[in-house]
């Protein structure tokens, strides 16, 4: 079996109950270490980005964001990980940060803008993304193209950056403006405007080269958004006010549009009929007002809530859609009088073809959107689950699984190394999972829930109701799962959990076993039992309290887990020793291990120890990265999850105990020959070869070769397999060490095409002693014998007589009771007939 690790969950409910009845004297303490977030992610307020507005409540401001933190360190951690050899990013290979603005030129091409510098380009609708170089740190608020080739983007402080290689690389240009610049417009190739607060009002007549500052006399206030219909005719959304200009901005007519609170988005439908949309002070509803006398009265809209409105983008005269900052996607059919929520999407932007009925959406915590149907069906363009758990059964077959306090809460699976995730229907989310083996699984969440189908379908077992935060098996019977101050047991399977034990006030964390007998828990205190769970000893000898995780490799050797501390003992918890150089992993520390030898201790910092503790090693690419899991498949390869759709793939050549560097097929009629090759081997005791039928799926075992042990030579191997009947055939090597652990080779696939003549082979060995084998192919489906004669043309056996369908086919010929000496065979099959003769020798 795989590794097991250790995964905690807290309730809720506990939780509130310990913080209104002070049940703990070190109340900040307790409340630190029983949060039920740090098992999923550490929730943080979403960012007011509006510099020098009032903060909205449960808003921070992007200064206290990041208020003593270094903005290169945040893009290194936040931003995808290059590849170090070891560690390698699946998902979301596109910065994890918020994106704030979105803008395709075509059906294929375009581009998203966020925090921390953040520019991305998509080639291909959105499938899939590449990240820009920015060379900034800046927020970037919008993007604009009018050809696709020059790119304009636009962020804090007056920012502009200009890409004229189709937003691959940027360069940051003079804006002659100070404000953060909200809103981007480029009406042609030469021709754009930007705008922001701070009165500041800028344009470009040379694609974005040098831009010139604009003043509107009876207004210095903030700009948020500007819209243009033609070169000439154009709006600006400010504060409590509708700038509107009808000659190319050198005049603006300042128009009141209802109270003095800004309008942050404004969209000019046609030339009288333009929306426009933001916000009405602190506990008042969102503003949304509506023209249709081109600009010059205005109509308020339908109350919607009291959170602010970002983006609005009318699809028809009568539809429009509004996004806001934290309640979705919201839509009227009469003007904004009155709104409907459809969709939880992204936040700030939304943009919108009429051709094809495309639009795309950008949201805080990595939200990218698409919809192909007006805007009411959208799907997710990247994974951006909170990711709590992963656990692979091999190494191309994984799942992972959203934590239950992640707004999604999804299990998703891959079948091909973690390349690409699909999500498993109706399976629901959860913070532990663990697998006995290809199908029996479990996910610990409010319920235990419970497959043996390959998480196909999910059921909560007997018992299971309690649900679990940890779950961990001793063998392929017997578990234990633990949740708040219960312990539960399992002896066949997971199929029925009872309690097997409780505490008062407080939280179990962990729970592991050495073996069926000897195990310890972790909560407030450390636990340990001798006698399989059915009594608990709390170790009050023990002065470590509130720890995270418990792992011990036998009797003796164990480690415990508290925030930022590492405790070893090598007498049975007798006595232990601090490593003060293991820490930074905060309250998200957790053990993942194989065997002994490795064990990784994962949270906001990373370590690895191959030699079962002697020595520790900081990962240091992974600083500041939160890992929330990590299974190993073996002592160089695994796979790790984090927040906001983060999935890593570790694997260390120098730790695998076989490197197979090449596994490939080809066939000759119906002769499959594998050959592959090692670069170097580790306790390798050979390879089972397995194959499976295209349309089943189910694998057999059909052959072993012997490894070489352990070698750092390369080594070469083939095997050799007769295919009957034409079709497509997958295969793949099971590598196997002395131990009897296991890994799983890449699956090549074949396909062997009906024979294209009749033919009847030579047996072989001939000549032979006792057995030989005899191969024929026939191209149609025929009444096909195949008989034995003697040197004076004497029937002595008939090997075939039955209709047969096209394909190769072999027989063989025991010859116990022939004499010695000279015989023939011969094949009708149809008009065909073929003789050959062969040479018994006893």
């Amino acid at each position: 079996m795989h590794s097991k690790k250790s995964l905690k969950f807290f309730s809720p409910l506990l939780l509130s109950i310990l913080l209104s009845l002070h049940l703990f004297s070190c109340l900040s303490y307790a409340q630190f270490y029983h949060n039920p977030s740090r098992t999923d992610t550490t929730t943080e307020k979403p960012v007011q980005y509006r510099l020098g507005m009032e903060l909205q409540p449960g808003f921070q401001s992007y200064e206290e964001k990041y208020s003593g933190k270094n903005l290169n360190e945040e893009k290194r951690r936040l931003f995808p990980l290059q590849s170090t050899g070891v560690w390698t990013e699946l998902n979301p290979k596109v910065p994890r940060v918020d994106y704030l603005g979105i803008q395709f030129v075509n059906k294929d091409t375009g581009w998203a803008v966020g925090d921390l510098g953040t520019l991305i380009k998509s080639i291909d609708g959105g499938t899939s993304w590449t990240v820009s170089e920015t060379n900034t740190t800046t927020p970037i608020l919008k993007v604009r193209s009018y050809n696709g080739q020059i790119v304009i983007a636009s962020g804090f402080g007056g920012l502009i950056l200009r890409s004229t290689d189709g937003g691959e690389t940027f360069t940051q240009v003079t804006s002659n403006v100070t404000g953060d610049l909200w809103g981007l417009k480029m009406l042609n190739d030469t021709l754009g405007w930007a705008c922001g607060n701070a009165n500041s009002l800028t344009k470009t007549t040379d694609g974005g080269q040098t831009w010139q500052r604009i003043f509107t006399p009876g207004y210095t206030s903030d700009y948020w958004w500007i819209d243009f219909l033609t070169e000439n005719y154009g709006f600006i959304a400010a504060n409590g006010k509708v700038l509107r200009t009808i000659d190319g901005g050198n005049n603006w007519q300042i128009i009141q549009a209802g109270d003095s609170y800004p309008l942050f988005s404004i969209d000019v439908i046609d030339s009288l009929h333009i929306a426009a949309a933001g916000y009405s002070g602190t506990g008042y509803p969102a503003k949304n007002i509506y023209s249709s006398d081109g600009g010059y009265t205005w109509i308020s809209g339908g109350t919607l809530t009291t959170s602010e409105i970002n983006c609005i983008k009318y699809i028809s005269l009568d539809t429009g859609y509004v996004v806001m900052s934290n309640i979705g996607l919201w839509k009227t059919t009469n003007r904004g009088q009155n709104w409907t929520i459809t969709a939880a999407i992204g936040e700030y932007e939304l943009q919108y073809f009429k051709q094809g009925r495309i639009g795309y959406n950008t949201g805080i915590e990595l939200k990218l959107y698409k919809t192909e149907s007006n805007f009411d069906v959208w799907q997710r363009l990247i994974i951006n689950d909170n990711f709590a758990d992963v656990f692979f059964v091999s190494e191309q077959k994984g799942y992972v699984i959203s934590g239950i306090l992640s707004f999604y809460k999804a299990l998703y699976k891959t079948t091909d190394g973690g390349v690409n995730w699909a999500s498993v229907p109706d399976a629901p989310g959860g913070n532990d999972l663990l697998f006995l083996d290809s199908l029996t699984g479990f996910i610990g969440s409010n319920q235990i829930y419970k497959t043996t189908d390959g998480g196909v379908t999910w059921y909560v077992p007997n018992g299971g109701q309690g649900g679990a935060g940890k779950i961990f098996f001793i063998n392929e019977t017997i578990g234990w799962a633990v949740r708040s101050n219960v312990i539960y047991k399992t002896a066949d399977r997971g199929e029925n959990w009872f309690t097997q034990f409780t505490i008062p006030s407080d939280n179990f964390t962990s729970i592991f076993f050495v073996d069926t007998l000897n195990g310890w828990a972790t909560s407030r205190y450390i636990w340990q039992t001798t006698d399989g769970g059915n009594n608990w000893i709390q170790r009050t000898d023990i002065p470590i309290y509130f720890s995270l995780d418990v792992y011990f490799s036998d009797y003796l050797n164990g480690f415990i887990l508290k925030s930022n501390q590492l405790y070893q003992s090598t007498d049975s918890g007798l006595t232990w020793i601090l490593y003060p150089d293991v820490t930074g992993f905060s309250i998200a520390g957790k053990f993942s291990f194989y065997g002994n030898n490795f064990i990784f201790v994962t949270g906001y910092t990373t370590y690895r120890t191959t030699d079962a503790g002697e020595n520790w090693v900081e990962i240091s690419d992974l600083n500041g990265v939160r890992i929330n899991g990590l299974n190993l498949l073996n002592g160089g390869l695994g796979f790790a999850v984090g927040e906001f759709g983060l999935i890593l793939k570790y694997f260390d050549s120098t730790y695998v105990p076989v490197e197979l560097t090449s596994f490939y097929s080809e066939t000759i009629d119906n002769k499959v020959i594998l050959s592959w090759q090692t670069a170097s081997e580790i306790n390798n005791q050979g390879f089972d070869i397995e194959k499976s039928k295209s349309g089943s799926r189910v694998w057999k075992r059909i052959g072993f070769v012997q490894g070489n042990g352990t070698t750092t030579e390369e080594h070469a191997y083939s095997y050799i397999d007769f295919v009957d009947e034409p079709g497509k055939y997958f295969y793949r090597l099971k590598q196997i060490d002395y131990n009897g652990s296991f890994e799983y080779s890449n699956i090549v696939e074949i396909t062997v095409n009906s024979p294209s003549m009749f033919s009847l082979l030579q047996n072989y060995p001939n000549p032979f002693n006792n057995s030989t084998i005899i191969s024929y192919q026939i191209p149609t489906d025929e009444f096909v014998t195949l008989k034995i004669y003697d040197i004076l043309a004497k029937e002595i056996k008939t090997l075939v007589e039955e209709n047969k369908k096209a394909g190769y086919y072999s027989i063989s010929l025991n010859g116990n009771d022939l004499s010695s000496g000279i015989y023939f065979y011969k094949l009708i099959a149809g008009e065909y007939s073929s003789t050959k003769k062969f040479i018994l020798l006893k």
